[in-house]
């Protein structure tokens, strides 16, 4: 009997990825998990807004009603108009090339994006159960700023958090990079390698990016650890894991 659980989040679901989204979805359907976490970018990188592509939003919420979980995911996922510090640079090395968009931010200017994210969001019939912020990586002040605003779900790389209580589960992500070709054939190899530490957890997360779809490597090591978790395991929701 499975008892264990399978939590899968999409990130940059925007679309400027819209091909791709439908691919990851199609398979995931295909696979029997019809209700994954939709990490959505209000505006990518300054040029998607989600208002001005109705089709894609209607879709977002066909999926919202059929279960799906929505977060907001950033707003414009870039650090564009941003200088990186030297501290900066030594706090996200190897973690992202530009995407730190929270982390570059001072609390006023976190703020006003949460608050136009969860304007957009609400003008357009999502309804956020939390904040992911891209890369996931925020300054510590985001933490506040999200509890004010009522977004009580959020995660690191290697925690999921209910800022609400203060709870929180270790659960790493299983992800994979598609920025280089070698690291494409690593993080294959390093999901393969997991498989035997991740037997014994009650919960593993899997964390996809849309060019995952495109890059062999990925692709197919995607499908092989999805097919082998399923297994054993149920597809979880967030808000289940903290009973909410």
């Amino acid at each position: 009997m499975k008892s264990r659980r399978l939590l899968i989040a999409l990130h940059d679901v925007t679309p400027a990825h819209s091909d791709r989204v439908a691919r990851v979805l199609a398979l995931l359907d295909r696979l029997g998990v019809h209700r994954p976490a939709l990490f959505v970018v209000p505006d990518w990188h300054g040029e998607w807004p989600l208002k001005e592509h109705p089709e894609f939003v209607a879709d977002l919420r066909r999926r919202q009603e059929n279960g799906a979980e929505m977060f907001l995911h950033g707003y414009r996922h870039d650090e564009a108009g941003r200088r990186r510090s030297f501290g900066d640079s030594v706090r996200v090395f190897g973690r992202t090339a530009g995407s730190a968009e929270f982390m570059m931010l001072g609390a006023r200017e976190a703020g006003e994006r949460l608050d136009r994210g969860l304007g957009d969001f609400r003008t357009l019939g999502l309804d956020p159960v939390g904040f992911v912020p891209p890369a996931w990586l925020f300054a510590p002040e985001t933490r506040r700023l999200m509890k004010e605003r009522g977004l009580t779900l959020t995660e690191t790389f290697a925690w999921i958090e209910c800022l609400e209580g203060g709870s929180r589960i270790f659960a790493p992500a299983l992800s994979w990079s598609t920025a280089r070709p070698w690291r494409s054939r690593a993080t294959a190899q390093l999901a393969r390698a997991r498989a035997a530490l991740e037997r014994p957890l009650s919960l593993v997360r899997v964390a996809i990016h849309p060019p995952d779809i495109d890059t062999p490597p990925v692709r197919d090591s995607l499908e092989r650890a999805l097919g082998r978790l399923l297994k054993d395991r149920v597809p979880a929701r967030y808000r289940e894991l903290f009973g909410r």
